[in-house]
């Protein structure tokens, strides 16, 4: 049985990767992006911080357009996909808005957007997303009617919720550009393990049981690119005929978990 288990939780993981892996993030542009930078003070012979704006351009010959996209960016933000672009436009970091809904209708996505970065130039671009993160609790304390087990090994879960964070986009003009999230996930926890336990029958004889248990519960992911590090906790469900003899059945739990995430959607 905990061989079927394990069989079925790896099948759904690659089923859902497979179907899931084509959908992106939303990101959250602004018309103009404030943020600070070191420079050299030669006055001073030391390194100071300056506040810089980078401004959204355009390509696009359309006027009309461009006020609307630009007022959008400027006060809610605008949902986009954003890439960086290649070759001689590697310093560049495109925007490509989602459909946007004007009073004359819809306005065309494939119009050019764009930030322009210098050398070693970073920003950061806040977005959302729904998130589907692998886990292990390779620590979990659990909570019985009047006493505590402390739980290590490879306790195999799932977390699905919803992410923010944002994006450090990196230009580096010799060596490549490059980016990194940091966020935070919030959701559902879901998770099975191998159970061994014990118990006194009706007639004093001890009986050894070896069945899985499931947990379900809640999870508070923070994450740098995609190494996960957080908190989990909720409640644990032996399986079988002998379950309700486990002194932690439908007991609360808290563990402590570590992840990489598989895909985002």
């Amino acid at each position: 049985m905990i061989k079927s288990i394990s069989c079925l939780v790896i099948i759904c993981f690659v089923q859902i990767v497979n179907a899931q892996d084509a959908y992106k993030k939303r990101y959250f542009v602004k018309d103009t992006i404030k943020y600070t930078e070191k420079y050299y003070d030669e006055r001073k012979q030391r390194t100071k911080n300056k506040e810089v704006f980078l401004t959204l351009k355009t390509e696009h010959a359309d006027k009309e357009v461009n006020d609307t996209i630009i007022k959008i960016a400027g006060s809610r933000g605008l949902k986009s996909n954003i890439i960086f672009g290649e070759k001689n436009e590697s310093h560049k970091l495109f925007i490509n808005p989602w459909l946007v809904n004007s009073e004359g209708g819809y306005i065309d996505r494939d119009s050019v957007y764009y930030y322009e970065l210098k050398n070693r130039r970073s920003v950061k671009i806040r977005f959302k997303q729904w998130s589907f993160n692998a886990l292990s609790v390779p620590l979990k304390v659990r909570f019985g009617e009047d006493k505590t087990e402390f739980s290590t090994g490879i306790n195999l879960g799932a977390l699905l919720g919803h992410t923010w964070g944002k994006t450090n986009f990196l230009h580096r003009k010799k060596i490549g550009n490059k980016q990194y999230d940091s966020q935070h996930t919030l959701g559902g926890f879901v998770g099975a393990n191998k159970l061994d336990f014990s118990f006194e029958d009706e007639d004093g004889s001890e009986e050894d049981v070896t069945t899985a248990s499931i947990s379900l519960g809640l999870g508070y992911m923070y994450a740098y690119q995609k190494f996960t590090f957080g908190l989990t906790g909720g409640f644990d469900f032996g399986l079988g005929e002998n379950s309700t003899e486990w002194d932690y059945q439908s007991k609360p739990w808290l563990g402590i978990a570590v992840g990489y995430s598989l895909f985002s959607f």
